[in-house]
């Protein structure tokens, strides 16, 4: 039944991105199970809204998005100097763009990351459709930093994962307790990973013993539940282990 409300919920915010709401609050209510059929469909409908949204910045988006799929063979979608330059040049266009416009774009970026959870296998293919996205979230993330508490406390994945997004870039704006709590609440290997991610961002401001400490006890506690979890994902374990090693200097 949450997976069923999860899909009302993004196919709703779809429509409601590239129709009026009325109409989007009509085709709900009328076609809730038509609906659910729609789901293996959501990608490319996702791809013609990208190509109506602002040409500037999509056009950029999809060009850092595409270099870093070329170049990310052993980086396991870790951010990297070409990803930095890319949101300060976004940040520049967004003097021209305004807020709203960005918000919008994160949001259909959102959906399709929820989207493409739910439409794809697990695997290689989905994973390096997921980290895409993440690539381009993360080209918007300093822009709209105003608005992390929304994205945090969303109930999709994807905007959760775009939260994570703008701590993994601002590492100034993490919250540890939030980031802690991933994971015991999440259920997803990719968004712990990220998570796992955020933390190593934070790792780079802490200059004094207190912010250390607190950053390892968090970690430490991150390690010890993905470690006891079914599968470990190994990345995320990595991450952690790699970050906990700093602290034994």
């Amino acid at each position: 039944m949450e997976e069923y409300a999860n899909l009302l919920t993004a196919t709703a915010a779809f429509i409601g991105a590239i129709a009026w709401p009325a109409t989007a609050l009509v085709v709900v209510s009328l076609f809730r199970r038509e609906l659910q059929s729609t789901l293996g469909k959501l990608p490319l409908m996702l791809d013609r809204v990208r190509k109506a949204t602002i040409p500037g910045v999509a056009v950029e988006l999809d060009r850092i998005a595409d270099a870093e799929a070329n170049n990310d063979k052993d980086k396991g979608g870790r951010i990297t100097p070409r990803q930095i330059e890319a949101a300060a040049r976004i940040e520049v266009q967004a003097r021209g763009v305004g807020s709203e416009e960005l918000l919008r774009e994160l949001d259909r970026l959102c959906l399709e990351y929820d989207s493409l959870r739910r439409a794809l296998p697990p695997g290689a293919d989905r994973t390096e459709a997921m980290t895409r996205v993440v690539v381009k979230m993360r080209s918007l993330a300093p822009s709209v930093l105003d608005s992390i508490d929304l994205y945090k406390g969303s109930g999709w994945q994807g905007s959760r994962l775009a939260a994570i997004t703008m701590m993994q870039m601002v590492p100034r704006v993490a919250d540890l307790a939030w980031l802690g709590e991933r994971f015991s609440i999440e259920l997803q290997a990719f968004l712990l990973y990220h998570a796992a991610l955020a933390l190593q961002s934070v790792a780079n401001i802490s200059d004094t013993e207190e912010k250390r400490a607190r950053l390892q006890h968090v970690a430490e506690e991150a390690l010890a539940k993905v470690k006891s979890s079914g599968i470990p994902d190994q990345g995320t374990v990595q991450v952690l282990e790699t970050l906990l090693s700093t602290f034994h200097r």
